[in-house]
C-alpha cells in the first residue's frame, strides 16, 4: 500500500526524484523518463537491506522533505482534559486545567515503505469560553502532584469572574518525526494541531461554612 506523497529531494547530474501527491495509478511513485530504448536513471536513495536484498529506501535520502500533510496513514491520538475541581469553578478562586497528551509512535507505510511516525506535543491552548486564551508550553499538573494547596495559581489555572456555564477546549500542537530502514529520526516540516472533546464548566460563589470534619475525612463535604 503506498502513500500518495509530496517530497522535495536533492538532484544530481544523473537527475532527480518527483514526488506526485495524489494523482491517479502514481501515488507515492518515484519516475525518471528516458528516450526509447535508453537506461532510464536510477531512483534518488539509499540502498538497504530488506529480505536479504539491497533495495532502495526513498525515506532514507538525506534531502528529502517530508511535511505534516504527507502523514495522512498516520493518526496522531487526540488528546484529552480535565479540570480542578471537576466540572465547576468558584469566581475570584482559580480552576485548574490538565490536558491528557503524551508522546506517541505511530507505524503506517510512507513513499510505499515501512515507516514510524513520533508524534510529540510541544504546546497547549485552552479557550476557557470567556474570552480568555491559555496558553502554554506544558499540559498542566493536578494540585497535588505540583505540591500545592487547592485553588493555588498554576501555569494552566484560570480565574472566572463572574458565574455562568461555559465550554472549554483544549487544542495540543504536535512536532513529528519519521524513520525508517533503521535510519536515526528526523524531523517533519509542520506542525499538527488537534482539539480534545470539550468540558463544561459551572461557575457559581462560594460562601464559607463551618464543618465539624475537613474534607480527608468527609471528601463530599461542601467546599471539597
Amino acid at each position: 500500500m503506498d502513500l500518495s506523497t509530496g517530497f522535495d529531494s536533492g538532484s544530481g547530474p544523473g537527475g532527480g526524484v518527483s514526488g506526485t501527491v495524489g494523482g491517479a495509478g502514481a501515488a507515492g511513485s518515484a519516475s525518471n523518463s528516458g528516450t526509447p530504448g535508453s537506461t532510464p536513471t536510477p531512483t534518488v536513495g539509499l540502498p538497504f537491506v530488506r529480505d536479504g536484498f539491497a533495495v532502495n529506501c526513498p525515506l532514507c535520502d538525506p534531502n528529502l522533505v517530508v511535511r505534516i500533510s504527507d502523514l495522512v496513514n498516520f493518526p496522531a491520538a487526540a488528546p484529552g482534559q480535565g479540570m480542578e475541581p471537576n466540572g465547576w469553578a468558584i469566581t475570584g478562586l482559580p480552576a485548574n486545567f490538565l490536558a491528557q497528551a503524551s508522546v506517541h509512535v505511530r507505524s503506517g507505510v510512507l513513499l510505499g515503505f515501512p515507516a514510524e511516525v513520533r508524534f510529540t506535543p510541544t504546546r497547549f491552548h485552552w479557550d476557557v469560553g470567556d474570552g480568555t486564551l491559555i496558553d502554554s508550553a506544558t499540559g498542566g499538573a493536578s494540585w497535588a502532584a505540583l505540591g500545592v494547596p487547592e485553588f493555588s495559581d498554576t501555569a494552566t489555572s484560570h480565574i472566572f469572574r463572574s458565574t455562568g456555564r461555559h465550554t472549554v477546549v483544549l487544542s495540543v500542537v504536535y512536532s513529528a518525526e519519521y524513520r525508517a530502514g533503521g535510519q536515526p529520526w528526523r524531523p517533519v516540516q509542520g506542525t499538527l494541531t488537534i482539539a480534545a472533546p470539550a468540558i463544561a464548566v459551572v461557575v457559581s460563589t462560594a460562601s464559607t461554612v463551618l464543618v465539624g470534619q475537613d474534607c480527608s475525612a468527609n471528601p463530599s463535604g461542601p467546599g471539597c
